[in-house]
């Protein structure tokens, strides 16, 4: 078989092809089912209940019905299998990059809680910014899952979380240690807040009682300003209310702002995200499965973002210890940060050659002075 140009088809092509039109048969011989069923009984019974009549057209073909379903999504799986295998194969070598910077994310947090401790000295801020960099790491590793898998989209909604942890991260690392502090006693006010809300799940008395105590004490401890949302960041805020809105905009930065506005229309039911995400075809089927394609933005994004945290943990580091080590392994960090990038940029300049040299003029550099005494 060749095309219009007589160049012979891609073996791929032809498999796709093949797989769609299986896909269209299956569906075509269930829908002629449906439609001798619906035909049947208007012609017999119009006035009896329809779901009856459709649970009854159900268990008629219940004999035969499930190996037709599994015919019909073992085909459906083929396309979005070789889409999935194509995006996966067009960022492989982005993702060597990013296994070498989150290893060395995991070095330096295994380095800052034993080689570069100090014996007997307390590190509340490093083991709080600790903690958010480990569970940005998990989330950026489900974001190149996402991408990998071609799903820009859930990666995105994903990747918001990084950044929002690196936001956090900043604030805290900017702010003294009564912050620090603040921040892990929200736990309590939190389990207090959703004990309240009825939405834990087989509370005891026991435990109903231990949330209280504890919710109790933070609050005699910190104020009552601890008890509303993010009240724990309020002293840095005059002890006003505080949002998240409020913490972007006083420690993030345009860009971090940006990334999560846009990543939002991913997360909640907004008429925005649906535009976003909903592509229909000449025949208004709406396409759902993975596509190579919009894999750039959350992929940078993220890194950008996961870097931030790194440099919050690692600058927290350096002020309560100043070990110029901790200074080689930020450069490190960084170096790998941007070898990814590159990466994901000449993946992206497979697909659109122009954006190649615009994309990688903007990829900034590692202040080292930040983390020096």
């Amino acid at each position: 078989m060749s095309t219009s140009a007589g160049r012979p088809r891609s073996p791929v092509v032809d498999q796709i092809m093949a797989s769609i039109a299986q896909e269209q048969r299956l569906k075509k011989k269930l829908s002629q089912r449906v439609a001798g069923s619906v035909a049947l009984f208007r012609r017999r019974n119009p006035d009896a209940d329809p779901h009856e009549k459709a649970r009854g057209f159900i268990e008629n073909i219940d004999w035969r019905l499930p190996e037709d379903l599994a015919d019909l999504g073992s085909t459906a799986r083929e396309f979005p299998d070789l889409v999935s295998s194509s995006t996966s194969r067009l960022l492989d070598q982005s993702a060597v990059f990013i296994a070498a910077y989150l290893s060395i994310c995991g070095y330096v947090l295994g380095a800052a809680g034993t080689r570069w401790r100090q014996r007997g000295r307390p590190w509340r801020k490093v083991d709080v910014l600790a903690g958010l960099l480990q569970r940005s790491m998990t989330a950026t590793n489900e974001t190149f899952a996402l991408l990998q898998r071609g799903f820009p989209d859930g990666a995105e909604a994903r990747m918001r979380t990084v950044v929002e942890l690196a936001i956090i991260a900043k604030f805290i690392e900017d702010n003294n240690v009564e912050i620090t502090e603040r921040y892990k006693a929200s736990h309590y006010v939190e389990m207090w807040r959703r004990k309240e809300d009825g939405h834990i799940r087989g509370l005891t008395d026991t435990l109903s009682k231990t949330i209280d105590k504890q919710y109790e004490r933070t609050i005699q401890r910190f104020g009552s300003s601890m008890s509303r949302p993010y009240g724990w960041a309020s002293p840095a805020f005059d002890n006003r209310r505080v949002t998240f809105a409020d913490i972007s905009r006083a420690y993030g930065d345009l860009d971090s702002d940006s990334r999560f506005s846009n990543a939002s229309h991913h997360v909640h039911a907004t008429h925005s995200g649906t535009l976003k995400s909903a592509f229909a075809d000449t025949d208004s089927v709406f396409l759902h499965g993975p596509r190579p394609l919009g894999f750039f933005l959350p992929a940078c994004d993220c890194l950008d973002s996961i870097q931030q945290c790194a440099e919050a943990f690692l600058r927290a580091v350096m002020s309560s210890r100043h070990n110029v080590e901790v200074v080689y392994w930020a450069e490190l960090l960084h170096y790998a940060m941007r070898e990814a990038q590159l990466e994901i940029i000449r993946a992206q300049a497979s697909i659109k050659p122009e954006w190649a040299i615009d994309l990688m003029e903007p990829l900034t550099y590692l202040e080292s002075d930040d983390f020096c005494p």
